[in-house]
């Protein structure tokens, strides 16, 4: 799998189916990746009703030279701190779920039925009320306490239901959703409620203008050069990509493995020496063939395009064929520590890609550990889908901000798709609201994403370690580039 969120989208298909870095080579190397906790303290920050996050900068930012000699692509420094934002007090009526005091949410999300093995109903509505409790602290939107009014477990099968019964209620102004399934997510957006998302529902949000998520639609026919570069983490130099015969988005992850190392391999010395989308899903025979045959081909890497248990069996047949050495690039599990340290020497020494700030950066000037603090606080369960509850939140709050006091969902839904400077105060990469809904081509990427940025950590005794720099966590690529180039250590 070549990134979290397209791994997620994996997960969310195989569901259906089922009911950073220094400036050189060396310094690359997972042995000597930094780690580094969250600062303990950093001022809060707060979205700003402009085109821009606060935090971020809003002039364009002075580019710095890559370590491969490509100027061309930029690092952001912080603009410092944000006094948070708070936003007016004026009298509003007939807008659902909106009193004088309060303004409701729904969370809606998987819980019962979850095949995938990992917390998201919960950690993701834990996520979204860590963010309201923080924001309640400091004073609400508009002079209004911000509510979770429920929280709707769909039970996998029943999203489309559940959605259509909250649209029609009074008391809530919009949703937080983090479902296995999408069924729904188009009758929200017909309705015009704002809905607030993950990752994994990137793929299937398309054209959505009322849907907010922290990732675009993914680009099917691009490359990225971060796959290839977190497999030279992972010490590769033959490449192999499972996935699933049932799961047509699965099988497109291996293509786009495939596609991604025969492009941009060469210049790191890997070479893509075997694939198999046809596993069946749960893997009921095993995969000692498969193994066996990857065994044969020398690989020493494997991108996968299959869900999280099934990594484990694989990661547990590689070891009772001796390949101990050879290590994965894991489709989830980050911040969560029961699958990480319970397994802890299995996955020794395997790569995630973590599409946010992760916990083990330095907090500088961004609201890292303003969030790690209200985690800890309201006792959170953690994982990945804990923090992007926390970003949608963020992205409300934005909207609302954007929108003014006199705002509605309409005027939210139509002020957030002005924003495009968003980095739920230096927790992404920035996100271009009004270019996010439609997928991009290999042509528009760079208008869409003018830095293809991610962070890398790596799995060592139970826990991870940030493979890049504690202050500049994000490894960020020109998408348009035509040559190779190492990645340029960046901070939002």
């Amino acid at each position: 799998m070549p990134c979290a969120w397209r791994g997620s989208a994996v997960v969310a298909a195989l569901a259906v189916a089922a009911c950073g870095n220094s400036d050189d080579d060396d310094a690359a190397d997972p042995t000597t990746a930094a780690t580094s906790p969250a600062a303990t303290a950093a001022p809060t920050d707060a979205p700003a009703p402009t085109t821009a996050d606060p935090g971020t900068a809003t002039t364009a930012p002075a580019a710095t030279e890559p370590a491969g000699g490509d100027d061309t692509v930029p690092t952001t420094e912080p603009a410092g701190p944000a006094e948070p934002e708070l936003g007016e007090f004026q009298p509003l009526e007939g807008v659902p779920g909106v009193t004088d005091d309060t303004i409701g949410f729904a969370v809606m999300g998987t819980g019962a039925g979850n095949p995938m093995g990992y917390c998201l109903l919960a950690c993701y509505a834990d996520g979204v009320e860590a963010y309201l409790a923080y924001r309640n602290s400091i004073g609400g939107v508009h002079g209004r306490e911000l509510l979770v009014t429920e929280i709707v477990d769909d039970e996998l099968a029943n999203t489309q239901v559940k959605l259509l019964e909250l649209i029609g209620k009074s008391d809530l102004f919009g949703i937080f959703a983090a479902p296995l399934l999408y069924t729904g997510f188009a009758d929200v957006n017909a309705a015009g409620v704002p809905l607030y998302s993950t990752y994994v529902a990137a793929s299937e949000s398309g054209g959505m203008d009322g849907v907010f998520l922290p990732a675009t639609p993914q680009c099917l026919d691009c490359t990225r050069q971060v796959l290839a570069y977190q497999a030279k983490l992972g010490g590769a130099t033959k490449v192999a990509s499972l996935g699933f015969g049932i799961s047509q988005a699965s099988k497109d992850c291996v293509k786009y493995n495939e596609a991604t190392f025969d492009r941009w391999g060469p210049s790191l010395g890997i070479e893509f020496v075997y694939s198999n989308d046809t596993l069946p899903y749960g893997l009921p025979n095993g995969l000692a063939p498969e193994v066996t045959a990857m065994k044969d081909a020398g690989v020493d890497f494997i991108t996968t395009c299959i869900d999280q248990n099934s990594v484990l069996a694989l990661k547990q047949e590689l070891q009772r064929q001796g390949m101990t050495d050879t290590h994965v690039l894991l489709p989830q599990g980050y911040a969560d520590e029961a699958y990480i340290s319970g397994n802890a020497d299995l996955l020794d020494g395997d790569v995630l890609g973590v599409l946010f700030r992760p916990f083990e950066a330095n907090s500088g000037d961004t609201m890292l550990a303003t969030m790690l603090e209200w985690f800890e606080s309201t006792d959170a369960e953690l994982n990945d889908f804990t923090v992007q509850g926390w970003i949608s939140a963020d992205m409300a709050v934005t909207g609302l901000l954007a929108a003014g006091p006199q705002f509605d969902r309409a005027s939210v839904i139509a002020a957030t798709n002005q924003i495009t400077g968003y980095t739920a105060g230096g927790l992404l990469p920035p996100v271009n609201f009004p270019l996010w809904h439609d997928a991009p081509t290999p042509e528009t990427i760079g208008d869409v994403s003018p830095l293809d940025c991610m962070a890398t950590v790596i799995v060592r005794n139970g826990g991870f370690e940030l493979a890049g720099d504690p202050d500049r966590p994000f490894d960020c690529w020109d998408p348009m580039a035509e040559e190779w180039a190492d990645p340029v250590p960046t901070s939002f």
